[in-house]
């Protein structure tokens, strides 16, 4: 036999051997390898804190003291003699209307004041004089007088006036503009000081007192400020059943403006040596609020009792201690008992 043929026969009869040799060994271990899986978890460790419980409200800033003015004639806008921001005195006119309007009867009351007068200038010399009578010399006295009341109010109509002292915080009408009675024309307030009214509902009205600080939060300015609670009604609003609360704002700088929208939260009550978590660590299952807390390596399943809300966080009556580890994050891929890899720790404060 040749030399080849030995060294094939001879890797046939290993290869047949070593099928042999496995194929009649069996394994003396049958147990099956579980290797058990961690789920990722954030967790915080749960302390005891105080907290404010804040009820919020919405308003609209105005001035302490405000003029809203309206037009009391349809007629075109002739001059507007101010402008937004300008500071302005009782009786000072803003805006004049067209005085030869067919609505104002301004030139119509002018034209019969004139006359008068100049009948009762004429009267007044020829009484001085014995001439006429003191009864005509008072009838002509009288139509003076009241064709220039008429005048005058003529006048206020066509232009249009400010009652108080302020700033023109508002402003709706332009030269040409053809405006209809009562329509608005511009708004006038003092604005070193600003007013903030706003409805609180029958249950949480014995909170607010006069006197008592409110957080004011002006979103647009991105701005929150203190506001001193002035009246409180003593009676709800047939309507809205509300109660109607005015604050004053201090507003030395001129940083906030009427009209602004305004959010006011309302201390309600403070919460001392309370546990509070994230509002999403707590989860519903079967109508029961239920948590999940971390200890030797595994999550607990366990229910809560919660109390009060407080934007975004929730107050933990029962169930939850101080010192506990919660999970905050991943808690909706958790079971009982299950084993998980903490990732992150808050501090709850």
């Amino acid at each position: 036999m040749s030399m080849k043929k030995i060294l094939l026969s001879t890797a046939i009869l290993s290869m047949m051997a070593l099928l042999l040799s496995c194929g009649g060994q069996e394994s003396d271990d049958n147990t099956e390898v579980t290797i058990e899986r961690e789920i990722p978890v954030k967790v915080m460790i749960a302390n005891q804190s105080t907290e404010e419980f804040v009820k919020t409200y919405t308003g609209t800033i105005e001035g302490k003291k405000q003029a809203v003015i309206y037009s009391k004639i349809a007629e075109a806008v002739d001059i507007v003699h101010v402008k937004e921001g300008d500071i302005v005195k009782p009786k000072q006119v803003i805006v004049s209307l067209d005085n030869y309007g067919a609505s104002s009867s301004y030139q119509q009351t002018l034209s019969l004041f004139k006359n008068a007068e100049k009948n009762f200038n004429k009267m007044a010399y020829l009484y001085e004089e014995g001439a006429v009578s003191e009864s005509q010399y008072d009838e002509a006295k009288t139509d003076y007088e009241v064709s220039k009341a008429s005048w005058e109010a003529a006048g206020k109509l066509v232009n249009i006036q400010t009652p108080i002292k302020g700033t023109v915080t508002s402003l709706l009408v332009s030269k040409g503009d053809y405006i209809s009675a009562g329509q608005e024309i511009a708004t006038i307030a003092t604005i070193d000081t600003l007013r903030v009214k706003f409805g609180v509902n029958e249950k949480d009205i014995n909170h607010v007192k006069e006197g008592s600080k409110v957080n004011l939060v002006v979103s647009s300015l991105n701005l929150t400020t203190t506001g001193i609670v002035n009246t409180v009604a003593k009676s709800a609003d047939p309507f809205t059943r509300s109660y109607q609360v005015e604050a004053f704002l201090i507003n030395s700088e001129n940083i906030f403006s009427p009209g602004m929208f305004i959010r006011i939260e309302i201390i309600m009550d403070v919460l001392e040596n309370v546990i509070t978590v994230p509002r999403k660590a707590v989860l519903n299952l079967d109508g029961k609020d239920m948590i999940y807390t971390v200890k030797n390596g595994k999550a607990r399943l366990k229910g809560v009792s919660l109390g009060v809300d407080l934007s975004g966080r929730v107050i933990i009556n029962s169930g939850l201690n101080a010192g506990d580890t919660l999970v905050t994050l991943g808690q909706d891929y958790l079971e009982d008992n299950i084993k998980v890899k903490i990732t992150s720790v808050e501090t709850g404060e």
